[in-house]
């Protein structure tokens, strides 16, 4: 059903590029130059080896990559290809590129701070704040908080929606509201019962930022900026829904091979499939997600660390092996390609137009930080590409 919402999806996309978009909230790339106050090891170990990869990558057709190290070698970054291919511009570590699921770890650390703050407890039934919501859900009463945020809730995946994803393409840059969305989800059946299987599922994070939401009285998105963004000092991080101009004119263009032959990729950075609704919509750059992954999981001064034993304690590994989730948003990842005690501990991120990976591997210390304006979210052979590019990166930082 998936790669047929895909299929459908993608072909739905390139009619509508060759009509037109109804609005451009996105504008053209501008030139920008890095400034940083970070201490930069510019003779890092890894980093020859680390541009060798990412130059083989945009030879490959990737249009532009941000990667940034931080280990006990010091903290290293670069910058190659294309940030707008159109105006020519080549993209530079200061260019904000969106970071699609990286967002969900985001929210998982806002749910702890806000259980610390004794806002809400991670195994609260989720009736006990969006009842309305939870009784549109298959099995809605016997969701947890816990279960929507290591994805074992059961609820079904807006992302697999044929109608929802139809009804993006036909108004491409629409600002989606979460009422919107789960008129999708209503009456869907479960992918199965509370707490017995591990499915990742968008729809998670958008109903944990409702009980957020719920509990506080406060958009979720206005907590993200107050208790990360500006605690870190994360000054060009923005969370951002589509209901009006991106805030800023530093923003790489997202692309994507819709006709999947290599014959040339499109600029698809107008269209929202659902950012600003917790599990899509922060933009960043390499610098500040080594800030948030610095705090979170190397100091541990963004979330209790007694909460983080908690969170270390409750993963669970996918049918597939592959990645395990926990009840703090946060996965170990690269689980059959990473050796035998390496753990790379954070979230990967595919959109439409941008790809994005933020990790931590506390064997050597080690952060990772990459943004790349190619999306994963559809399945393209330059995709694979991309995915070829990171299993070698995280290799390397294996080492």
């Amino acid at each position: 059903m998936k790669n047929r919402v895909h299929r459908v999806f993608g072909l739905m996309v390139c009619l509508f590029l060759l009509i037109s978009c109804n609005q451009n909230r996105i504008q053209d790339s501008v030139d920008c130059v890095h400034e940083t106050t970070l201490a930069l090891n510019t003779n890092h170990p890894k980093g020859a080896d680390l541009s060798a990869i990412v130059d083989k990558y945009i030879a490959k057709g990737l249009p532009g990559i941000n990667v940034l190290i931080s280990d006990d070698q010091g903290i290293w970054m670069t910058s190659k290809g294309m940030a707008d291919i159109e105006a020519q511009i080549p993209m530079e570590l200061c260019h904000i590129n969106k970071l699609g699921s990286v967002t969900k770890m985001m929210i998982g650390a806002l749910v702890w701070q806000l259980i610390e703050e004794g806002a809400l407890a991670i195994n609260d039934p989720i009736n006990q704040y969006i009842p309305e919501v939870a009784e549109k859900l298959a099995n809605g009463d016997e969701i947890t908080l816990a279960m929507l945020i290591n994805h074992t809730s059961g609820v079904y995946d807006i992302a697999t929606d044929l109608n929802y994803n139809l009804a993006v393409v036909n108004d491409f840059s629409r600002s989606w509201t979460s009422d919107q969305i789960i008129a999708f989800v209503d009456g869907k059946p479960a992918t199965h019962f509370p707490g017995d299987s591990l499915r990742y599922s968008n729809t998670n994070t958008m109903l944990t930022s409702l009980i957020i939401e719920a509990a506080t009285g406060e958009k979720h998105g206005d907590l993200l900026q107050s208790k990360i963004f500006d605690k870190l000092g994360m000054e060009n991080t923005y969370y951002y829904d589509y209901s009006d101009d991106f805030p800023s004119n530093r923003l790489a263009q997202g692309y994507l091979d819709f006709y999947n032959d290599g014959s040339g990729i499109q600029n698809i950075s107008q269209l929202n499939p659902g950012s600003g609704n917790g599990y899509t919509g922060v933009y960043s750059t390499v610098e500040d997600l080594y800030l948030f992954m610095n705090a979170l999981l190397r100091e541990e001064s963004l979330v209790n660390s007694n909460f983080l034993l908690d969170i270390g304690n409750s993963y669970r590994i996918s049918e597939n092996g592959t990645w395990a989730s926990s009840i703090g948003g946060i996965h170990d990842e690269y689980l059959l390609l990473l050796p035998e005690g390496v753990n790379a501990y954070g979230h990967a991120g595919g959109d439409i137009g941008y790809s994005a990976n933020l990790s931590y591997l506390p064997h050597n210390n080690t952060i990772f930080a990459g943004t790349y304006n190619y999306g994963t979210n559809l399945p393209t052979e330059l995709g694979e590409v991309l995915h070829d590019m990171r299993d070698e990166i995280y290799l390397l930082l294996a080492e």
